[in-house]
């Protein structure tokens, strides 16, 4: 184990222990498994002369935030298990109470011989949770390399690390090409995020998580929503419960109270309600019509 990080420089503070549990440095680039024990609430903003890649390997205590536009006002964004942050961008984060263990890579400029372009407002966004399965097995494989290193590890890691590089690119990107607005209200990056969180089961998010999934404060939110989709969010996650609704129940297998849960009513009989205002039907009447 090591007491100092080479991948970027830690404060010892009371309130934050990290222990390096294994390193492998490359040219232009350090990668190191960290176990973090935090006492209390965290917070700080994060800067470093080089570009920073991070995989959670146990979950980010509390409800990890960040924003580069600073925590007020609405800008605070959820944090991805995946985190990127650009060379010399200040990173304003909170988290919680707990432990945490991490794969983390410190490397210069964009993971290339070269640096690349500074990053649209909407990879920056994008890189507050990068959802890349590509980038996330490959920083996972190099946790493991780190952790049980075997034949040639250092050369299996430096192709795996060019390979997470070389996506972590495109998918920054691709955020920055579909990002656009167009006429005015969400990037489609936003919207993504929306329908992902609309789309889990369960009690449907809150209107400030949504805000702060997408960097926005609540009133600003609900204008470039509007915007965006042309209804109202309400209008929207009633919509998404009634067709999420309508495709369980042309399965044979769940129970109509257990859909209600899933679709985000309190009790069975509120989700018949809302079910038969929208469609003129039952539950049970739609599933029979479509079994028969």
């Amino acid at each position: 184990m090591h007491a100092v990080s080479h991948v970027y420089d830690l404060p010892v503070t009371p309130a934050m222990e990290c222990t390096v549990r294994g390193r492998i440095a490359l040219p232009g680039v350090v990668m190191e498994l960290h176990h973090y024990r935090f006492r209390g609430q965290q917070g700080g903003v994060f800067s470093s002369p080089r570009s920073f890649l991070d995989l959670a390997l146990s979950p980010r205590p509390g409800r990890p935030c960040g924003g580069y536009g600073g925590m007020e006002q609405g800008r605070a964004s959820a944090l991805g298990d995946v985190l990127f942050v650009p060379a010399r961008s200040e990173l304003h984060t909170e988290w919680g109470e707990g432990e945490q263990t991490s794969i983390c890579c410190g490397f210069d400029g964009m993971g290339f011989d070269h640096d690349g372009p500074d990053l649209s407002s909407d990879a920056l966004q994008a890189s507050l949770d990068v959802r890349s399965p590509t980038v996330r097995e490959a920083l996972r494989r190099i946790a493991g390399e780190i952790a049980q290193p075997g034949f040639c590890s250092e050369m299996l890691t430096q192709a795996i690390w060019l390979q997470a590089a070389i996506e972590l690119q495109r998918y920054l990107r691709g955020s920055a090409r579909d990002g656009g607005t167009g006429g005015g209200g969400m990037s489609r990056t936003q919207l993504q995020r929306i329908e992902d969180r609309v789309e889990q089961p369960g009690k449907p998010p809150s209107v400030a998580e949504l805000a702060a999934e997408c960097g926005l404060s609540t009133r600003h939110f609900f204008r470039q929503f509007k915007i965006a989709t042309g209804q109202t969010l309400t209008r929207y996650v009633a919509d998404r419960k009634i067709d999420r609704a309508k495709q369980l129940l042309r399965r044979a297998g769940p129970a109509i109270k257990v859909i209600a849960w899933d679709c985000g009513f309190d009790s069975a009989a509120a989700f018949s309600a809302a079910f038969r205002k929208a469609t003129g039907l039952t539950p049970r009447q739609f599933r029979e019509g479509v079994m028969h």
